[in-house]
């Protein structure tokens, strides 16, 4: 039964003439997989389950094979924030929906190269086929195939008990039920017909082999999986903040207890006053939805106190005396009813939710402030999952002894410089340095004393190199160290070499570092060449503090003896 056109089962032939994914969005997919299989392994197997339904599915209903390939990587990636927040999901039979975190997901995977697809289908693997689901409430057809098929796998596997298949019986029942409601109607009929008349389900697929699978999608390229971790840093980068998903948990509530307005906010520091991050629903002209500089202090707005002591609560002009100030505080906002729960990390209030109704609207009651405290919970996990990106991000692109970034990033900032006209970077500079004697520091005072120079040598390049603006400082191995001087180059690098060499010297007893510098001119054409030159330059730097004739010379006088012996 064909799907939206798709009219006949794909081949492999098929996948790779049309090559819908390229090979650092393979390498993406790839890296987060692993990181999946460790942090979670029953996840990893329920990923290769789905993944590998969502292929034999999709063949037989005749899927277009850019959504395959898209609902095949969203199956695989699904339950990627697993990665970061550590989670375990519900032991339930059936899938818990989540939008906040599928938007959180795919806001994250939307920034790699080529994962613009699977993010699309992720973050839409929660809309419903009656139009009741989130995080958009799309309706039928106009939910996109691959997420309606990330639907389907995911109510068939389910969630078994670690160890065990899932019954399959049962599962296929279950999504019988949903047919029309959740499920595509089309594509439900198509996997009855298909686990009904084909070979049994393979309860023992493994991530190797999905993964493996997935190069019949992949165009034959050149990608490195150096450029696909350097994307996904900057994606975790990206999502350092989370407004996008906090809006999405505010239009949620907005509908769950028919307010009029929810906002979310953040605790300032010492308790004393708030700041609004998200603002949804109905406001005066000047109220922004990402305000930048909205906060109140408990006289402004009371109840802040409560919240601040981790105690939710319910507030009505029809309640409150005329004279009380939560009362005077709704009547001036021409509001009838408060209702607000804090969100709770770890021991921590970290921040609050409010709804509100306006004066011509109904009072808000108990119900809706239970339903405001399991958005306070959506909303702590979403943060949660934030923090862990940092953490990613940290682990990924961090030299954990010096703080400094690491070669990733090196090569990462070398290639975005290197991506422009060759006038426009001949004021970069790049200086390289290695400590010198480490290895006699480590075999005679050991490895402690060895990180303690290493660790004040990165303190003095960075300290020195922090007076030039867009500057990189990064360990990139053993004792070696690059300093990134995007522009002011000519005129800093020497300077700032002469400085960092100082405060290391200063820092400690003999004490010394070897130094070159390279400077982006017409002649150097890539990274790796500027890399050459800058090694040179401190080679012959390390030669000099040596007593020996930097290696320059040494062709000179062997030139100056070949013209001599020349007739």
């Amino acid at each position: 039964m064909p799907v939206n056109g798709g009219g006949k089962s794909l081949s492999a032939t098929d996948d790779r003439v049309a090559s819908p994914l390229d090979s650092a969005a393979r390498s993406s997919i790839t890296a987060l997989a692993r990181a999946l299989e460790v942090f979670d392994p029953p996840a990893a197997h329920r990923a290769a389950l789905r993944a590998s339904l969502v292929d034999r599915l999709s063949i037989a209903a005749g899927v277009p094979v850019a959504e395959r390939a898209d609902a095949i990587g969203g199956a695989i990636l699904a339950e990627v924030s697993i990665v970061f927040t550590h989670v375990r999901p519900v032991g339930t039979s059936d899938v818990v929906p989540d939008p906040a975190s599928a938007v959180l997901a795919a806001s994250v995977l939307g920034r790699l190269p080529g994962m613009a697809g699977i993010a699309r289908a992720i973050r839409h693997q929660y809309e419903r086929w009656d139009g009741s689901g989130g995080p958009h409430g799309l309706r039928g057809p106009d939910i996109p195939l691959s997420s309606r098929l990330l639907t389907l796998a995911a109510t068939l596997v389910g969630h078994p008990q670690h160890g065990q298949a899932p019954n399959w019986t049962a599962r296929k029942r279950r999504v019988d039920e949903l047919i029309g409601t959740t499920i595509d109607p089309d594509l439900g009929a198509a996997a009855h017909l298909e686990l009904e008349s084909g070979p049994p389900i393979d309860s023992d697929v493994t991530l190797d082999s999905v993964l493996s699978s997935l190069d019949r999608f992949v165009a034959e390229t050149h990608g490195s999986p150096v450029e696909a971790l350097i994307g996904i840093g900057a994606a975790v980068r990206a999502v350092g903040q989370i407004p996008s998903v906090l809006k999405v948990i505010g239009e949620q509530a907005l509908l769950a207890v028919n307010a009029s307005n929810v906002s979310i906010g953040r605790i300032g520091e010492g308790g004393n006053h708030v700041h609004i991050l998200v603002n949804v629903g109905e406001f005066a002209e000047d109220t922004e939805t990402h305000p930048a500089d909205e906060q109140y202090t408990n006289v402004e707005r009371p109840g802040i106190d409560l919240i601040v002591a981790g105690e939710g609560y319910l507030r009505s002009v029809d309640e409150g005396r005329s004279d009380d100030p939560t009362s005077s505080s709704l009547h001036s906002r021409g509001l009838r009813s408060e209702a607000a729960w804090p969100i709770n990390i770890g021991n921590d209030v970290w921040g609050f939710v409010i709804a509100t109704t306006l004066a011509d609207q109904r009072n808000l009651d108990h119900d809706d402030l239970l339903t405001l405290r399991l958005v306070a919970t959506h909303i702590a996990a979403a943060v949660v999952q934030a923090e862990r990106f940092a953490e990613f991000e940290e682990l990924a692109f961090t030299d954990p002894l010096t703080g400094l970034g690491n070669r990733r990033v090196l090569e990462h900032r070398l290639l975005d410089i290197f991506e422009r006209p060759s006038v426009d970077r001949q004021d970069v500079a790049l200086i390289m340095c290695d400590v010198d004697g480490l290895k006699v520091i480590n075999d005679t005072l050991g490895h402690s004393a060895g990180d303690q120079l290493l660790v004040a040598a990165g303190e003095s390049l960075k300290t020195a190199a922090d007076s030039v603006a867009n500057s990189t400082v990064c360990r990139i191995g053993g004792d070696e160290f690059c300093v990134v001087l995007d522009g002011g180059g000519m005129l800093s690098s020497h300077p700032v070499m002469d400085m960092a060499l100082e405060l290391f010297e200063r820092s400690g007893p003999n004490r010394s570092m070897s130094c070159g510098v390279a400077l982006a001119t017409d002649e150097v054409q890539s990274p790796n060449e500027l890399l050459r030159r800058a090694d040179v330059a401190q080679y012959e730097q390390k030669r000099i503090r040596k007593g020996l004739p930097p290696v320059s010379q040494l062709h000179s006088d062997h030139d100056r003896r070949r013209t001599r012996r020349d007739p």
